[in-house]
């Protein structure tokens, strides 16, 4: 099985990077081909201008986000890692759902809403968040983002979300809490072997 994987974190000792190398290594032990695309790494430029916004209506797409949508078509898995900055995604990630995700390629506009067009992928997110768990959820706050990324954005291109894990206070937890956060990702990925 083929997965790609959406990194958007600039800091490389992050916790971020370490459910990366745990993802990555747990999706190889399974003989998946993961392909890794870390934004901040490629210098990813988020920013949707309007002429560009115009040419996507008319299938007119640069070739840097060609590149980004054909690791998209080759994928059956896609996953993506990312801190949660301001009750919502980083910038970056944003962007690239803004200029990678277009119209003709994730989707269709039609006067009844929008089209999926990504009927055969899968996804799975893993999201960080300084907030206490409790604080989160009594605000809401895991309600509205998973509204936003699963059923916003994903669920809308056709793409089916399989889990949105986060993970609380990560900043304020010790080396052990750490640890044991980074198990909970090998059952996750195994969900994929009971699935297939």
């Amino acid at each position: 099985m083929n997965t790609l994987i959406v990194i958007a974190h600039p800091n490389p000792s992050s916790f971020n990077y370490s459910l990366l190398d745990r993802v990555t290594h747990y999706l190889e032990e399974l003989n998946y081909n993961v392909c890794v695309r870390d934004l901040y790494k490629l210098k990813f430029n988020p920013v949707l201008m309007k002429d560009n916004y115009q040419t996507f209506s008319q299938s007119e797409v640069e070739q840097e986000i060609l590149e980004e949508q054909k690791f998209i078509i080759d994928a059956d898995l896609l996953v993506y890692i990312f801190p949660t900055w301001w009750s919502g995604l980083p910038a970056i990630l944003k962007g690239y759902f803004d200029r990678v995700f277009t119209n003709g390629f994730a989707f269709n506009m039609t006067k009844d809403g929008l089209n999926g067009l990504l009927n055969d992928k899968r996804a799975i997110i893993f999201q960080t968040t300084g907030q206490p768990e409790k604080i989160a959820k009594q605000l809401q706050l895991v309600k509205s983002m998973g509204n936003s990324i699963d059923l916003g954005i994903l669920a809308r291109c056709g793409i089916e979300v399989i889990i949105h894990k986060y993970f609380y206070s990560v900043p304020f937890i010790d080396h052990e809490e750490r640890r044991k956060m980074l198990l909970e990702v090998e059952p996750i990925i195994n969900l994929l072997q009971k699935e297939s």
